[in-house]
């Protein structure tokens, strides 16, 4: 994974954990563009499209969420890896808020500055 900040790459990790065929995608993953939308992120990429396409029932996956550093007490943030033609190409990370019920502009932040605490485990796949 190229150009990921490390709070990209745990959310990566932790959705490709027990699918070797989505981590060998994702092992290919260049960045393409990254979209800060004040309440959250769009980080664009393209994987090695000479490896196989997954077999998706639905264009898109639900990652984790991560208790967030500095950003209020009890900030969540949650996840969703998107694909296009079974190809995995945007990782959107949103704000749910804080313990107060407040959000931060994250305009005003480095994406690549983000950190956390621990990511919540994505529940046991069907």
């Amino acid at each position: 994974m190229t150009g990921f900040t490390s709070l990209e790459i745990a959310v990566l990790t932790a959705i490709s954990s027990g699918h070797a065929a989505l981590g060998a995608l994702l092992d290919t993953a260049q960045i393409t563009e990254r979209e800060n939308t004040g309440h959250g992120f769009y980080t664009s990429f393209s994987v090695d499209r000479h490896i196989s396409a997954l077999q998706m029932p639905d264009r898109q996956l639900n990652g984790p969420n991560a208790y967030m550093n500095d950003m209020g007490a009890g900030m969540l943030m949650g996840f969703i890896l998107w694909f296009e033609d079974g190809y995995p190409d945007c990782l959107e990370g949103f704000q749910y808020s804080d313990s107060q019920g407040n959000t931060v502009d994250l305009k005003t932040r480095d994406l690549t500055t983000l950190t956390f605490m621990r990511l919540e485990p994505l529940p046991p796949s069907p």
